[in-house]
C-alpha cells in the first residue's frame, strides 16, 4: 500500500479496496491533514467494504494509510450510513480528521468538520410534490 504513495502525485482518481478486522481509537487533528502536497487532487473513500469490512471498524493500518495519503492529496470519506454509524466505524472526530465527509449516500456533507449541506427528498421536491407522489 504505502510504496505506491509516491506514484500518486500524478493520479487524478484513486480507488482503494481492502478489508480489515480490528478496532483502534485514533487521535488526529485537522491541522495534520489540511495542507496536502497536491490539494487539488481529491480521493473519496467509501466506508463499508473499502475502509472497513461491511459494518466493521477501521484498523490502525488503514487509518495510518489514510493519514499518510492525506499529506499527499485531499482525502474525503463517503458512506451510506448516517454520521453516528460512521463515527462508530471510523472513530470520534472523523469529520475533523479529513476535509470532506459525506454521509447518508451524500445527502449530508461536512467540510472541515462543519456542516456544509444537508438534503432530503422532501426538501428537494417540496411538500406539495411529495403529497402528489404519496397520494
Amino acid at each position: 500500500i504505502r510504496k505506491g504513495l509516491n506514484q500518486w502525485k500524478s493520479c487524478r482518481s484513486i480507488y482503494f479496496n481492502h478489508n480489515f478486522f480490528t478496532r483502534t481509537v485514533y487521535t488526529m487533528t485537522m491541522s495534520e491533514t489540511e495542507n496536502p502536497e497536491n490539494p487539488r487532487i481529491l480521493a473519496l473513500f467509501d466506508v463499508d467494504g473499502t475502509l472497513t469490512i461491511p459494518r466493521g471498524e477501521i484498523t490502525t493500518d488503514m487509518m495510518d494509510f489514510m493519514t499518510t495519503l492525506s499529506k499527499k492529496i485531499t482525502v474525503g470519506i463517503v458512506g451510506g450510513s448516517d454520521l453516528p454509524k460512521q463515527i462508530e466505524q471510523l472513530g470520534e472526530g472523523i469529520t475533523d480528521r479529513f476535509p470532506y465527509n459525506f454521509s447518508q449516500n451524500g445527502l449530508v456533507a461536512y467540510k472541515h468538520g462543519s456542516l456544509l449541506e444537508s438534503q432530503t427528498v422532501s426538501k428537494f421536491l417540496g411538500e406539495d410534490n411529495i403529497k402528489k407522489i404519496v397520494n
